[in-house]
């Protein structure tokens, strides 16, 4: 996995670990923003990220061989594992947000 990879996969942990907790007021000022608005935010748009790489990776162990397919491999299951566990973080918040 490089360095890009890694990266994503640190910002998905944190944005999972960050999160409010459902039905949490959204706050617009100070460091409780980051928190209630950008973090919700941000958490679609990871997963779409973690779902792109994933097809790519697919794409790209079409045309490998042996040890690099093995690689894109681990890279699809890698973010196919952080993409359910993001949505199964995040359900609980966005069904309480919508339920209103």
């Amino acid at each position: 996995m490089g360095v890009l990879r890694v990266a994503l996969i640190a910002l998905v942990i944190v944005d999972m670990l960050a999160a409010p907790r459902p039905g949490t007021a959204v706050v617009y000022n100070g460091w409780e923003l980051a928190i209630t608005l950008i973090l919700p935010v941000l958490a679609p748009i990871l997963l779409q990220v973690l779902l792109l790489d994933a097809l790519m990776s697919r794409v790209m162990m079409g045309s490998a061989k042996g040890a690099e397919r093995a690689r894109y491999r681990r890279i699809l299951v890698v973010n196919l594992v952080f993409s359910m566990a993001l949505v199964l973080w995040w359900l609980p918040y966005f069904l309480k947000m919508f339920a209103r």
